[in-house]
This record gives C-alpha cells, structure tokens and sequence, in this order.
C-alpha cells in the first residue's frame, strides 16, 4: 500500500503544473527514499530466519534500512523548503549516521546477524536511536518554519500532518512485532502534505489575483479608479433599469494640450492630477471618480443626499485651492456633462454616459466660443 499510495502521489507531481521542475525532483527523491526504506525494512523481516547463506545480504539490507530511515527526515525536509536552517544540520546528522552504522558494522554495536540468520539489536543501539530522533526532531522544527509561511488554519494542518507521520513511527516502534505502520503512516502524510501545498498555491494564486485586480482598477498617475474599473462597472449595468438616484457625469480638460505644448507633459501631468483631485474631493463618499482617457473623467455619483450644483461648487472650490497654495500655479477650466438616471429610465449605464458625454463637449464648444478660442490648438 505504502508503495502504490506514493506511485499514484507522483503521478499526481508530474501532471502539476504549478510545480517548478526542481521542486518536483525533490518531490521524487523523498517518494524514492521512502520506498527504498520501506522495500528494506520489508526485505529484512522476510529475511530474519531464512538459510544462513543469506546472512551477509540480510546485513546489506539492514544497513540500507538504517541509513535510509533517517534520510527520509532530510529528503521530507528538502522537498518542503529548500531554505530550512535545520537541513544543514540533518545533512551533517544523516552523514554521521551512515559512517556509524558502516564501521560498525563488522563489530555488531548497532545491529547483529546471528549464525541463525537472526537480527538483534547491538550494544550501541542507543546511539542510532538518538540520531533518528533528533532527525525526527529536526524535521518537526522545520515545519514549524515552513508553516510560519501561512495562516494560523493552516499551520494547524501542517503540524497535523506531522504528528501524523510521527505517529504511524511511534506506533511500529511500539508495537512492531505485529504492526508495521512507519512507512505507510509517511506515505500517507506525503498525500495530505501534497493536499496542504495545493491549498496553499491556491491561496497564494488568490491573493495574487486581487493584487493584480487592485493594480487594475487604479489609474497609476491619479489615484482614480482605471479604464479598466470602469468597463467593470459597466459590465454590471448591462441591463436597465438604474437606480433612480444615480447620475453619469462627464469631465474633460479644456486647454490640456496647450499647456503640453508649451509648458511640457510634465505640467501637463500636474494638471490631470490636481483636476482628479479636485473631482475626487467633490465626489467624496457620494460617488466614484473614473479616468477613463488622457484627460477625461467620468463620475457615478449617488444624488440621494447630494446635488450637482453642490458637486460643482465643492470642484471648483478646490481648483481655486489649488490656484491659491500653488506657486505657478495653473488656471483649470473643465467642461463637465451629465445625465440623471430618473429622466432616461430604459437607459443601461453607458447609454446615460453617451448622454452624458454629448452634453459635455456642449459646454466644451461653449467653452472655447465664450473665449474665443481656437479649439484645434487646445
């Protein structure tokens, strides 16, 4: 069972595509160590007992278990975190291990085969059981600074999953004349442990998603929500009819490109900005402000409690703010367009702000009319 449940396990590594192809190698070492250990230890209790001319292969295959049990901790370990503190130590124990278990081998302080082809247990056991508790303890350690990664829900699992395959060790220790549960209790918390890391790549893959979603829906120079926010937002009103308070307005620069001409982007920057502001400030909690383009600006904003009038006088009073704080500073003239949602009820959101954006460069032509100014070069 312990072998098969870690064949389908790598299966299921080698179709992850989330996994790094290192990390997967890894993965495939500890799978490996483990069923060598396990084909070992299997081996040496069929072993025990038979013909005396296998006495010197049923040594062979105890030194292999000896040595590879530890490793296990180490291969885990590795294929956990490859940034763990403590795998330096395990290394330095897992190589102390196998020189022990080696020169001791002709002198039987670990282990014996007697002339029955009988295993027991030599006068130095002790020593080897210390190694492999420390490794275990070792192992233990590195988990908890592998879960430090993670929330407190899934620190609990992950510590779960180690007293786990403790357990399944401490049981075959105890009562391993009749239950053999060490390897099978490994394999499977390799399967939950594959299980914890799924989670945990789903989780990051989330959090990284609305990272990225925030970074979407805000405009890099203003602060405002984007282009992208706002196509967002008509998406949810596809379909009439709008609330009856709602109101679409639309905001667009007059002059911009003037002052791009001949005082450079960089002001023209600080003019889309300080006007952003100044909208923004005017929305407040009312509303929400959108840069939909160079110089454009388009507001939803919530006339339950609030008026248009009021939204204008409140920009206008922070333009002449910025006017009055700012050394060379700038004239802002905006032209502004909007539509209320309770004269057009059968509209979806961006057919009001197609009303909105008409009435708009109505007041743009005004603009430019009333200054006599030629609107090509502005």
């Amino acid at each position: 069972m312990t072998i098969l449940n870690l064949f389908i396990l790598s299966l299921l590594v080698h179709e992850n595509g989330r996994l790094a192809p290192q990390h997967k190698r890894s993965i495939y070492k500890t799978y490996i160590i483990i069923i060598l250990a396990a084909i070992m230890e299997w081996i040496g209790i069929i072993m025990n007992g038979a013909p005396a001319w296998t006495r010197y292969i049923h040594s062979l295959v105890k030194v292999l278990d000896y040595t590879l049990s530890p490793a296990i901790a180490y291969f885990f370990i590795v294929s956990v975190d490859q940034d763990v503190i403590v795998k330096k130590y395990m290394g330095i124990l897992e190589i102390i291990d196998i020189f022990f278990i080696i020169v001791s081998l002709p002198f039987g302080w670990v282990f014996y085969i007697d002339q029955g082809n009988v295993y027991h247990h030599g006068p130095y056991y002790v020593i080897y059981s210390v190694i492999y508790v420390l490794m275990m303890t070792m192992l233990i350690i590195g988990f908890l600074h592998y879960g430090r990664k993670f929330a407190n829900s899934n620190k609990k699992s992950l510590f779960a999953i180690t007293l786990f395959a403790l357990a399944g060790i401490i049981f075959q220790e105890t009562f391993g004349d009749f239950m053999r549960t060490g390897y099978l209790g490994l394999a499977m918390a390799s399967s939950l442990l594959f299980i914890h890391y799924e989670e945990f790549c789903q989780q990051e893959m989330d959090e990284a998603g609305k990272e990225k979603s925030i970074l979407l829906e805000k405009d890099a120079l203003t602060g405002l929500y984007s282009r992208y926010a706002y196509n967002e937002q008509l998406k949810k009103h596809r379909e009439p009819p709008l609330s009856k308070t709602l109101c679409a307005l639309l905001i667009d620069i007059n002059g911009l490109k003037k002052v791009n001409d001949t005082l450079g982007h960089e002001k023209g920057d600080e003019l889309i900005k300080e006007t952003a502001n100044a909208i923004k400030i005017a929305a407040s909690i009312h509303g929400k402000v959108y840069r939909t383009g160079g110089d454009e600006f388009v507001v939803i904003l919530d006339l339950t409690s609030y008026t248009i009038k009021e939204f204008i006088k409140v920009m206008k009073k922070e333009f002449s703010v910025y006017r009055q704080n700012t050394d060379d500073a700038l004239d802002i003239h905006v032209a502004v367009g909007y539509a209320k949602a309770v004269e057009y009820s059968n509209f979806t959101l961006e057919q009001l702000i197609e009303v909105a954006d008409r009435e708009m460069y109505k007041d743009k032509a005004r603009f430019y009319r009333d200054y006599h100014i030629d609107r090509r070069h502005n």
